[in-house]
């Protein structure tokens, strides 16, 4: 995987910042994703703001049907799928769509082969997922 063939760029709205956590919404959805940020951006309520979500995956699992979605819509992510974009073996992670790109590492006992592009995955989340503005 190369960094030039995934674009794992998250465009998200702050609706809310402080403390080291901030409330997004994903222009055009419902959505408002509860992330932490280390950056202060209470500045820029109410902006538009490009960057990266990270975290850390439970169990992943093959998933036959349905969309890509996160639950609850509002709220921390706890339980998601997508569609896998990237596997990165170097870093024991995985890019996936999840209605926008999260860069997730894989749960222990999980190895980045057992997924492969263009595969729907479904898990839950564990707390604690974080945005980092570009």
């Amino acid at each position: 995987m190369t960094a030039t063939t995934i674009d794992e760029t998250a465009t998200l709205r702050i609706e809310s910042a402080g403390d080291g956590q901030g409330v997004f919404s994903i222009p055009g959805t419902q959505y408002r994703l509860h992330l932490a940020t280390e950056a202060d951006l209470s500045d820029r309520v109410g902006q538009r703001i490009r960057g990266r979500i990270t975290g850390h995956a439970l169990r992943m699992h093959q998933a036959s049907a349905g969309g890509n979605f996160i639950e609850p819509l509002d709220g921390r992510p706890r339980i998601v799928q997508g569609t896998v974009l990237a596997v990165d073996p170097s870093s024991n992670e995985v890019i996936v769509d999840l209605v926008v790109p999260f860069r997730l590492s894989i749960a222990e006992g999980q190895a980045p082969g057992m997924f492969a592009s263009g595969e729907m995955v479904n898990f839950y989340v564990e707390p604690g997922c974080r945005f980092e503005a570009d």
